[in-house]
């Protein structure tokens, strides 16, 4: 007879009364947190025997054993999406996190990539993510990191530990995006390669991350070796609008969330801001009015998230600020520098393409100019889109 959610759910509870006696509370929410060494539970909410697998290290979730390789996966955000394609297993993707999250162009740019991945056509699970939820879709893997879910009212550290038990562990570091840490807990920051590598390992496919990393490498050596002067490069200020405030990000700060900025050299308008720029998780700081962005006058305006089909809208709104009798008078309004940028969650392959977009975007008279779809004739195209594609599938 097939178990339904109701007699695992029960079962579980039995399991988890005994559990209680024997164990403190502390231990129970670390276990939520840190489920060292944790097998991939069964469907059926019986943990499978740890044996022949492997294992793999991540903050905050710890050690945790795979006895295989995860058939299904759930994301939140898009960069584990661009991951699972990286490493050959689009088709482990059962939900995600958002519609309209992700730059519908980049992917079409790689021969072999285009239609292998549709997130529109998944489940879209953010909005309301709950327990219920997650058993339903029965994922062997979560990329969702816990302590994201911590942040809401929803979610307590029995619940993670329950779904990391009776359906899968949650494997995923959110807060490596801006370096700041999500509470006062030890929480490890990861640079954008060191991440994607350690979460391919559980898809035992490293290796197309290591080669995207080197191509990425011989990308920046070759913009490098090109840009001005610090003194003489454009002053770029990256901010979102809304409601008549705008709210400056810090491209300067450690983080992968805008990595692709530092690494074409970027010079940062707004590295004095400190909190008054965004963080993450909703701390934005003040931000700043229009006499405020003035004063610091950016000679290049890009705004995050700019090139997903649902910002659109927004940054339509952001470039008709230029008839704006204040905000017209920024030097990125007068000059048309004002472009739709990437997303601060980027995976191993749209970062190729962001540090190309930024370098368009940032020294157009030295790269050339952006164009949204990325249709570059190959002479204007600042690495080989063959190349990657090679490298997704392991040829040297």
């Amino acid at each position: 007879m097939t178990e339904t959610h109701g007699t695992r759910a029960g079962r579980w509870r039995v399991a988890a009364l005994a559990a209680v006696v024997i164990t403190a509370l502390a231990a129970l929410a670390a276990v939520a947190l840190a489920p060292a060494a944790r097998p991939l539970a069964r469907a059926d909410g019986r943990a499978a025997a740890e044996g022949p697998g492997h294992t793999v290290t991540l903050s905050p979730v710890g050690a945790v054993h795979f006895p295989a390789v995860p058939a299904r996966a759930v994301t939140l955000d898009p960069q584990y999406e661009d991951l699972l394609l990286a490493v050959g297993r689009p088709h482990a993707l059962v939900a995600t996190g958002f519609a309209g999250n992700h730059d519908p162009h980049v992917w079409a740019q790689v021969p072999g990539l285009a239609g292998r991945l549709d997130p529109e056509a998944l489940p879209h699970i953010g909005p309301g993510l709950d327990k219920e939820t997650l058993y339903a879709l029965d994922a062997q893997v979560h990329h969702i990191d816990p302590k994201r879910l911590l942040r809401t009212a929803r979610w307590r550290p029995a619940d993670l530990a329950e779904i990391a038990r009776n359906v899968g562990p949650f494997f995923a570091n959110r807060f490596s995006r801006t370096h700041v840490a999500p509470d006062d807990e030890p929480y490890t920051f990861y640079d954008l390669w060191t991440l994607h590598e350690t979460v391919a390992r559980v898809y035992r496919r490293p290796a197309p991350i290591q080669a995207l990393r080197a191509l990425h490498a011989e990308l920046v050596a070759r913009i490098e070796a090109r840009l001005p002067p610090i003194a003489e490069r454009p002053r770029v200020g990256l901010v979102m609008h809304a409601n008549g405030r705008f709210t400056p990000f810090v491209l300067s700060r450690p983080g992968f969330g805008t990595a692709h900025y530092r690494a074409v050299g970027a010079r940062d308008a707004f590295a004095a801001l400190g909190d008054a720029a965004y963080r993450d998780g909703g701390r934005v700081g003040p931000g700043l009015d229009a006499e405020g962005l003035l004063a610091l006058d950016p000679d290049v305006l890009i705004m995050p998230f700019g090139t997903y089909p649902s910002m659109r809208p927004r940054f339509d709104a952001l470039r008709a600020l230029a008839a704006d009798p204040v905000v017209g008078r920024l030097r990125a309004m007068a000059h048309g520098r004002v472009y739709p940028g990437g997303t601060p969650l980027q995976g191993p392959i749209v970062y190729l393409f962001q540090t190309e977009m930024a370098a368009k975007q940032i020294y157009p008279h030295i790269f050339g100019e952006f164009r949204l779809d990325g249709a570059y004739p190959s002479s204007e195209r600042l690495f080989d889109r063959e190349r990657v594609a090679q490298a997704l599938a392991g040829a040297p």
